[in-house]
């Protein structure tokens, strides 16, 4: 199981204007081809500044094979849709968590 985090860098002018987005657009999408499951926003601790405030968007995943693949057919589309709707506002990279089970 894999977890692809997504962190944000979000304006404080548009924080609600992007947590709504994030809610009702962007989590959608993501859940639509049914690969990813579980997901979760999450504000940074500590993380406001003057350029805004951070959160971590984060879905499960399978492996990494269904996330290249959701990778290949989907990102641009993401990145543009995102790009069209916060332009420089927000600022964002990605990172995949392995998860690892004490069990």
């Amino acid at each position: 199981m894999l977890i692809f985090n997504t962190t944000y860098k979000v304006a404080s002018s548009i924080t609600t204007n992007w947590l709504e987005w994030i809610q009702q657009n962007h989590i959608p999408f993501m859940l639509s081809d049914n690969q990813f499951s579980r997901p979760q926003i999450a504000k940074i601790v500590g993380s406001e500044d003057e350029q805004g405030v951070s959160y971590s968007v984060q879905f499960c995943i399978a492996n990494m094979p269904a996330l290249m693949n959701w990778h290949k057919h989907n990102a641009t589309h993401f990145q543009k849709s995102f790009q069209k709707a916060f332009g420089n506002e927000v600022q964002f990279f990605s990172t995949v968590l392995e998860v690892i089970d004490n069990e």
